[in-house]
C-alpha cells in the first residue's frame, strides 16, 4: 500500500497552497484600500476547512500580505464552510440583494470576525487595472 506522504495529492497541496497564496495576493492588490487594512491584522490566523473537497488551510497576514500554509494549533479565526458557503460571502461574486447560499460555521473571535466581513463587504478591486498594465492604459480598460 502506497504511504500517503509519498502520494502524488499529497506532493501537490504545498505548490496549490503557494498558488492560493499568490492568487490571493494579487486579488488584494487590486484594492489598495483592503491592502492597507491588512496591516491592522498582522499576525492574525484564519483556519478554513472547507468540506467537500475537504480541505484544511491558515490563512496568516504578516508584512501586508497573505500567508498560505497548513493548519496548526488553534486559529484566531476558525471557519468551516462548503464551497459555495465560502464563496456567497464575497460580495462582488454575488447577485445583488441575494442572500448567501451553502454551510458556513464561524467560531474564534468574534471581532476578527467582524473585521473581517467587512473588509470582505469593503472589498472594490479595480478589475481594469491587470488589463491596462498589461496591454495599455488605453486599450487595457476597453477590454477589460
Amino acid at each position: 500500500m502506497t504511504d500517503r506522504a509519498e502520494s502524488p495529492l499529497h506532493r501537490l497541496k504545498p505548490l496549490a497552497g503557494r498558488a492560493l497564496e499568490q492568487a490571493l495576493n494579487r486579488l488584494v492588490a487590486l484594492d489598495p484600500d483592503t491592502a492597507q487594512a491588512l496591516s491592522r491584522l498582522d499576525g492574525r490566523r484564519i483556519g478554513l476547512a472547507l468540506e467537500a473537497p475537504p480541505v484544511a488551510l491558515d490563512i496568516t497576514v504578516g508584512g501586508g500580505r497573505l500567508q498560505v500554509g497548513p493548519p496548526a494549533e488553534e486559529p484566531d479565526l476558525g471557519i468551516r464552510a462548503t464551497i459555495a458557503g465560502a464563496l456567497s460571502q464575497l460580495p462582488f461574486l454575488r447577485s445583488s440583494g441575494a442572500a448567501p447560499v451553502g454551510k458556513l460555521r464561524i467560531n474564534g473571535d468574534a471581532e476578527l470576525a467582524r473585521t473581517v466581513q467587512q473588509l470582505a463587504q469593503r472589498f472594490d478591486p479595480d478589475w481594469d487595472q491587470p488589463f491596462a498594465d498589461l496591454l495599455g492604459p488605453i486599450i487595457g480598460p476597453q477590454v477589460a
